[in-house]
This record gives structure tokens, sequence and C-alpha cells, in this order.
């Protein structure tokens, strides 16, 4: 029996290979054949038919479910079943396809129109990676926010997809956690997301999108955000706030990110003398670039999806 295996045991005992596989076999188990089907789709390997291994990749989701609930198998299971279910609400299958194809009004039309109500000021993209292929989420805090909050979780959602997608095939699958870099440079109060909306967001992310996130870079923060922070923080999970890294300056940023990331592939924001782009052509960027590649990268790189 996996969850009296696994309940109250240490971390290092539910974090063993050996009990999570079978853990998140467990768990698959339990699930229909169409959520399996949805929870394999996940990888954006599999859901473009890169990766046809169906339990391979609904594994892998389960995996991150069993170890981010530290081996309880209900909780997992039920915070599993959450998931699938918000990923086919929020239409991640449609997020994917609605730059690249249009339906004449239809639903791919409608979520383009909502994801570019958030992004299309260039406050959120991609670009950029670090020396493990992690891709970047860069977040120019400065730039427009959208008041819809639907519109808001969507764009923010797409990004989030966009920044797996590209991390999964610049690694073959074997790297699931990403990079998100806020850059707080020329940030005033008005740009600050409200409670509601960084809550609806921090929920988003803590419950469906578990063991995705390496590191939160906050850079160039000025002191009125630290002030918030402190207001914000207390609703995210312990765990995940651990995983946030304040940076500030140029002599700071060369000491952290000097063996972390290197300049040729990163945005001068991140790092001094960076060689991406400082700035992102979204129209680019969300109508050109192919769902799995950042924006200045180059598009005959041979690392692709499995």
């Amino acid at each position: 029996n996996i969850q009296k295996a696994t309940m109250g045991k240490s971390k290092v005992e539910y974090e063993d290979p050996v009990v999570i596989e079978e853990g998140a076999r467990k768990i698959l188990s339990e699930l229909s054949d169409d959520q399996v089907e949805q929870a394999a789709k996940s990888s954006y390997a599999y859901f473009t038919g890169n990766n046809p291994d169906r339990e391979e990749c609904a594994l892998a989701m389960a995996k991150r479910h069993f170890v981010a609930d530290k081996g309880d198998h209900d909780l997992a299971l039920t915070r599993m079943k959450n998931a699938i279910n918000f990923f086919d609400k929020i239409g991640v299958n449609e997020m994917r396809r609605c730059f690249s194809e249009s339906d004449n009004g239809g639903s791919l039309d409608k979520m383009r129109k909502m994801i570019e109500a958030d992004v299309a000021a260039g406050r959120l993209s991609v670009c950029g990676r670090d020396i493990s292929g992690r891709a970047i989420h860069v977040v120019v805090c400065r730039n427009k926010i959208t008041d819809d909050l639907d519109a808001l979780l969507r764009g923010h959602i797409y990004m989030i997809e966009r920044t797996i997608a590209i991390t999964e095939r610049r690694t073959n699958g074997k790297v699931e956690k990403s990079i998100v870099a806020y850059d707080f440079s020329g940030v005033n109060s008005s740009h600050v997301l409200s409670m509601k909306s960084f809550r609806a967001i921090g929920a988003a992310l803590q419950d469906f999108y578990p063991e995705r996130l390496h590191c939160t870079y906050m850079i160039d923060v000025p002191n009125f955000f630290r002030y918030l922070w402190n207001l914000f923080s207390p609703f995210l999970d312990p765990v995940t706030k651990k995983k946030v890294v304040f940076v500030n300056g140029e002599a700071e940023k060369e000491e952290l990110f000097d063996y972390v990331m290197d300049e040729k592939d990163v945005m001068p924001y991140i790092r001094p003398g960076g060689k991406m782009p400082a700035e992102v052509d979204m129209p680019t960027f969300l109508y050109k670039v192919p769902f799995d590649y950042g924006f200045g990268e180059d598009l005959n790189s041979s690392c692709r999806s499995l």
C-alpha cells in the first residue's frame, strides 16, 4: 500500500526514485483513460506527437504531484485530477494552437484575443536559458497589465506553458523545471498586480504546476516592492517562497549569475553584457516563433523534443 508506505515518511524516503515510481503508477491506475490522456498532454512533446509514449508523459505528471504532496497518495491524486480539470477548463490545448491557427471567431480566436490582452505590451515572454537548458520566463513589470482577470490568468498560463515546452525541447525532456526572471527597473506602484490577481495566479501555479519552478529571480527591486512582498509572500507555499531570490545591481548579478547563465544566452537586464535581445518583439514572438522556441533562439537548433 503506497499511501501507507509513504505518509509520514522523511523527505529522503518520499523522494526515493523507487517510491516515486510506485506512487505515481498507483495514481495513474486510479485515473480514467481520458484523464491519463490529458495528463500525457501536459507534455508538449506528446501533444505534438514528438514523443508518442503516453504512459511516460502521464507518469511524469503523476510523479510531480506525488513529490509535491510529500507522498500523500490521496492528496496527490485529488490535486492531479483538479489540475487536469483546470487545464481543460482554461483551454491549455487551445492556447498552444491559437497563434498558429484560426477558426473564424471560434474558440481559438477568442483565446488569442484574451492572451494578447495580457501579453501584447511585452510584460510576459520567454527569452534565454541557463546553462542547464532551463528556459527563462521573462516578466517586465513596468509594461502594461490588463484589468481583465480572466485574460490576465490566461496570459500567464500561456507563457508558463511555453516556458515548459521550450525547456522540454531543449533538454529532451530531462529537465522539467524552468526559471522566472522579473525585471523591476522603472517600476512604480501603478505597475504592481492587485492582491486578487496575485492570489489567483499564485494559486494556479502552486496547485496545478507543482515541481515546475527551479528559481524566481527578482531583479533590481525598488524598496517599496520589498514592503509589498512582505504582504504578498504569506500567500505562497513555503517551498515556493524559498526559491525566490532578490538581485540588485551589477555586482550582485555578476556574482550570482556568472556560473549559472552564459552571457550569450541571457538578456542584458539579467547579466550586464547579455547578448540576447534587450526587448522582445511580441508580434514576432507570438505569431512567427514556434510555441516551443524562445524569442531570439536559433530556429534551426538541433535540440528538439523527444
